[in-house]
């Protein structure tokens, strides 16, 4: 990057989760070293500044919750990340929520998460000099971004204010995004026949009151947002979920009255399993000694590309059996056992005899599993993030065929990794299941398909072959898509509008076919590169939309991982200190 001859001396952050918090507060570090030269004033912008962020804001329900304990997040670098600059504080969610009577392996709110982050926002801002760094909050959207590829950059606010910056970091997290097309037509029958049809959206978007009264509705989706609409709706609806240690969830739910029958499915009819409840503390991460590091590395130079069925998958099966037979369950160690464990129907979502039943207890073992816990199941469980990290490392090094990673990949397996490795805590799994055994909740089984009626003036709703559902609701549980053309943001319209971004690619080895992620285009992992090839070096982009060059990079930092959110962080706050003359060129690099 050249630096302006006359730097204005003030930077922007652009969003204040968890990304824009670690970039203040990798600032405020910078800004205590002794080659830190004169005052720097940096623009937070974001509405809603201070609370957390949209996702974490700490005035949300209690009622959604965080996927990973509490001493799995942290928001200050440790040794696995290799800091360059000082780290001022080592307190992890765990620390600061152990006043609040959580344990370290406990589920925390978002709520406190956003609490979290807003201490973490407060303390650096109490830390900085001013007369070094001053932090500037704005409680408001930025809606454009402009000014010269590698130059100064005017930040338009939603209220009309202008501020002027020698660059610019934007940490956009998820974004609102246009209905895709067949999202399209199921809220243009919700129009047409007065039914309510919810597309995909962060859950604190949705008007989940809007689903009371209706008699069915077809919820799509069983992954964290599924889990998160049952708690919204049934807080809602004003029910409540009692100890019953006779019924098979160990719940019973007692409605608040206005409660529809939910009908829920999804291509591949996996549901998410629990997480293990660990007790006191977390097991150590399982190193692979089969589909390791170097294996990893000796696959993705394969100038024919890699095969996933073919040449990774015995891989995995192979690391599970010898796990298993290491650890003293030689029984399980079969892969007529494994693989109607991690696909129970099938590996693409095939048939499931009897849908609802199959669902259902499918998931009432992964909570027997998970709530004792079955040693076993915790060994697969750590075995199965082990080998998500080394097929995520294997797709980001572009090892595999773009036919694999359709298919495979993207087709099924991040899928059945994330229905493992992602799923919600114990309570969330027991009061879906306190709801089906309440007679409101069914399962559709794998291949769920949507289709509306117009003679009934519904929406038809089934698993794969089985009998049509007429519902009066559809709810798409899932999060928008990463999808340029489709963001609604003013900022990124904006940019489209003048050719100043453009969607990314990705070549696989063997055919070096091409294919379009949605992701935006960047340079050097920051830049966005304008649809002239313009590299715009004062732009810089952390976070969901830019996903596809920052592979990795989880919406939270885990301590002891490396954790790319911080490391990206460190890396834009250096960036934004050299454009705005507070650290020279070469400093750290």
């Amino acid at each position: 990057m050249t630096a302006a001859a006359e730097p204005v001396r003030t930077v922007a952050v652009v969003g204040a989760g968890p990304r824009g918090t670690a970039i203040i507060e990798r600032l405020v570090a910078a800004s205590t070293a002794p080659d830190w030269r004169g005052a720097l004033t940096v623009h937070l912008i974001d509405p809603l500044v201070g609370r957390g962020g949209a996702v974490w804001r700490h005035d949300q329900s209690e009622v959604l919750l965080m996927n990973t304990t509490t001493c799995q997040t942290t928001m200050y670098p440790d040794e696995s990340c290799h800091a360059v600059l000082p780290v001022l504080r080592r307190a992890t969610l765990a620390d600061h929520l152990a006043d609040e009577g959580l344990a370290p392996t406990d589920f925390a709110s978002r709520a406190a998460h956003g609490r979290y982050l807003a201490h973490v926002l407060e303390t650096a801002t109490a830390t900085a000099d001013p007369q070094r760094l001053r932090i500037v909050e704005h409680a408001a959207e930025a809606v454009d971004v402009t000014g010269p590829a590698d130059g100064p950059q005017r930040v338009r606010l939603s209220d009309g204010r202008v501020l002027r910056a020698d660059a610019v970091a934007l940490a956009l997290g998820h974004l609102p995004t246009a209905l895709g097309p067949r999202s399209q037509q199921l809220a243009d029958a919700a129009e047409r026949h007065g039914l309510v049809h919810i597309g995909p959206a962060n859950p604190l978007e949705v008007d989940y009151a809007g689903l009371l009264g209706r008699e069915v509705v077809a919820v799509q989706g069983m992954g964290l947002n599924f889990y998160d609409a049952i708690g919204m709706l049934t807080e809602v609806a004003g029910g409540r979920f009692e100890p019953d240690p006779t019924a098979p969830s160990g719940l019973r739910y007692l409605p608040g009255g206005e409660e529809p029958r939910l009908l829920v499915g999804s291509r591949s009819g996996m549901v998410y399993r629990p997480k293990p409840d660990l007790g006191d503390r977390m097991p150590e991460p399982y190193l692979p000694e089969v589909l390791t590091g170097e294996r990893v590395l000796e696959l993705a130079v394969r100038s024919a590309g890699v095969d996933h069925e073919r040449d990774v998958m015995p891989l995995m099966l192979a690391e599970l059996r010898r796990a298993l037979r290491s650890d003293g369950f030689p029984e399980l160690a079969e892969d007529d056992l494994l693989l109607p464990l991690l696909f129970p129907f099938g590996r693409r979502g095939g048939e499931a005899p009897v849908p609802h039943r199959s669902t259902r207890d499918v998931l009432r073992e992964s909570l027997r599993a998970a709530s004792e816990p079955d040693p076993a199941w915790v060994l697969i469980y750590r075995v199965l993030i082990a080998l998500r990290i080394q097929v995520g490392r294997l797709t980001d090094l572009g090892a595999y065929t773009t036919d694999s990673v359709r298919r495979d990949i993207d087709g099924h397996l991040r899928n059945a990794f994330a229905s493992w490795a992602s799923g919600p805590p114990v309570l969330r799994a027991r009061q879906v299941l306190a709801l089906e055994e309440a007679g409101l909740l069914e399962f559709t089984g794998p291949r769920m398909h949507l289709d509306i009626d117009e003679a009934a003036g519904r929406y038809a709703v089934r698993g794969g072959d089985g009998p049509i559902t007429l519902c009066d609701g559809v709810l798409e549980a899932h999060l928008p898509p990463v999808d340029l053309p489709a963001y609604r943001s003013p900022l990124l319209g904006a940019w489209r509008e003048r050719g100043e971004v453009q969607k990314d690619s990705w070549a696989s080895r063997g055919s070096r076919r091409r294919m379009l992620t949605g992701s935006i285009a960047v340079d050097g992992l920051y830049a966005p590169v304008g649809v002239d090839d313009t590299v715009y070096e004062r732009r810089l982009l952390v976070g969901v939309p830019v996903s596809t060059a920052q592979p990795g990079s989880a919406i939270s930092a885990e301590p002891g991982t490396g954790a790319q959110l911080l490391r990206h962080a460190e890396a834009v706050a250096l960036r934004l200190a050299r454009a705005g003359g507070a650290l020279e060129e070469d400093v750290a690099r």
